[in-house]
């Protein structure tokens, strides 16, 4: 039985663990997520965990630790459910791993988030595998629909045949990807490369990124590629680096969505530069630290990590007001309601994530 091998990481992690608020809250809500003892009762906790994520925020808890504790609780989720399920669907002589990618496999979500999953399996047994892991990823992608986590609009969902593939299948549409480099595979790099072993046999993830680092080792156009593709969407700023955000569709606001064009940039840089050097790391934050070597790049480093943290605060403070206001989440924010110390934060956090992208273009011969 290979997901019994995976016992333990469906524990609390350590940073679930060490944190202690008021009565212990977060820990109590992992625990009963472990514990709870059917699918229906899973999905009741895990509406417990966007109230606790609303209650923290407003306690002052930073966006950093707060998207940190969110995806963690949310792993718990999934991985309870894909316990349960499991049994039902008898895959566990199987070897296979569900995959996290995206925002969850960055460990980055926020409260107002769709899935994107994978299933990658053992090549041997490949057709009895995926007939029997078919069926029972479609059970985990609605059982999390249930739970509050969107099913994916492009149908990036372990329950998608194109999705759930074998180790050797998977190598082959990397490979695919790399190769050739053209639009749909580029948008496919952007969420599967953020890849992460969420629950079963995690010698499969690890294989698969192995082989990944060594692939793109070789073939560093395709990193040129991607630079090419994130720098498309630049920060909203104007000459001498002034907020420029967008007024359509509103006349009377002027938006700017903070995820696209403020959080992403930096999320796209710290992809590639992790890819460049073969890092593990998923976390944008935790590539960028990883992928500094030289002094220079760990003061850039640093500031890049703490401008991403600033928009990510701003992205989930527009979060809460939508949900206590009981409004469709969104991340876009009207600078009109910021004050001016908020505005010269933000603009100071754009910079940074255009000096990323200034880096990347020096980096792979851009034009800036």
């Amino acid at each position: 039985m290979h997901v019994s091998d995976t016992d333990r990481h469906a524990q609390p992690s350590e940073a679930i663990r060490i944190y202690r608020g008021p009565s212990d809250r977060v820990r109590n809500l992992a625990n009963a997520l472990l514990e709870a003892p059917a699918v229906s009762v899973v999905t009741q906790r895990a509406a417990d965990v966007r109230s606790l994520a609303i209650q923290l925020f407003d306690e002052g808890m930073s966006a950093v630790h707060l998207t940190r504790i969110v995806a963690e609780l949310n792993d718990l989720v999934t991985r309870r459910l894909l316990s349960l399920i499991a049994v039902e669907h008898k895959v566990q002589h199987l070897r296979w791993c569900w995959m996290a990618l995206g925002s969850e496999g960055r460990l980055e979500q926020t409260i107002h988030t769709d899935q994107d999953n994978a299933i990658i399996f053992h090549d041997a047994h490949a057709e009895e595998a995926h007939a029997r892991l078919l069926p029972f990823a479609r059970a985990v992608n609605q059982a999390l629909a249930r739970a509050g986590f969107r099913l994916c609009p492009g149908d990036i969902m372990a329950g998608n045949p194109r999705w759930c593939l074998s180790d050797k299948a998977w190598q082959s549409r990397f490979a695919q990807w790399v190769d050739t480099g053209d639009p749909e595979a580029l948008l496919h790099g952007a969420i599967f490369f953020d890849f992460r072993g969420l629950y079963g046999d995690l010698s499969l993830v690890e294989s698969l990124r192995e082989w990944l680092s060594a692939y793109i080792a070789d073939r560093p156009l395709f990193l040129r590629q991607m630079s090419e593709n994130a720098m498309r969407t630049r920060p909203p700023l104007g000459l001498f680096g002034v907020l420029s955000p967008l007024s359509r569709p509103f006349p009377k606001r002027r938006t700017i969505d903070i995820k696209l064009r403020g959080v992403s940039p930096f999320s796209d840089a710290a992809r590639i530069l992790a890819l460049s050097r073969g890092l593990r790391a998923t976390n944008s934050s935790d590539r960028l630290l990883h992928w500094a070597r030289t002094p220079s790049e760990k003061r850039q480093a640093e500031s890049w990590t703490r401008a991403l943290a600033a928009l990510q605060t701003y992205r989930l403070q527009r979060q809460m007001a939508c949900a206590k206001k009981g409004i469709p989440m969104d991340n876009t924010i009207d600078t009109h309601q910021l004050t001016h110390f908020d505005r010269a934060v933000m603009r100071a956090a754009l910079i940074e994530a255009r000096e990323t992208q200034r880096h990347l273009s020096i980096s792979y011969q851009l034009t800036p």
